[in-house]
């Protein structure tokens, strides 16, 4: 199964950064919680084209960042998602942003 995005992937992108950046002004209490939960996930989604989930050992957890970036598709150059959450130094989440080019590398 490959989902097709509706519209060009970095497009769908900026206009989640757009919506989700709206949340996290609204209520950035609930929307840290919300991005920072994981739930343990198999295989399928591991193996799964553009849903970002994080593998630890046999250990395997997505989250809705993870799902997001599933919709909008992988970056042909490095296979990560174009959404990425940044984080202040006490770990509540600032903003969402294009993932940089650097981070797959």
């Amino acid at each position: 199964m490959t989902f097709k995005p509706p519209c060009e992937s970095q497009a769908l992108a900026d206009y989640i950064i757009t919506f989700l950046n709206e949340l996290v002004d609204a209520d950035p209490v609930a929307m840290t919680q919300l991005i920072e939960t994981r739930v343990p996930c198999d295989e399928t989604l591991v193996e799964h084209p553009t849903v970002q989930v994080l593998v630890e050992g046999d250990k395997h957890s997505v989250g809705m960042l993870g799902i997001l970036n599933g919709i909008i598709g992988a970056r042909p150059e490095d296979g990560w998602g174009y959404v990425a959450a940044e984080f202040d130094d006490d770990g509540r989440l600032v903003k969402f942003l294009r993932t940089p080019p650097h981070a797959g590398g």
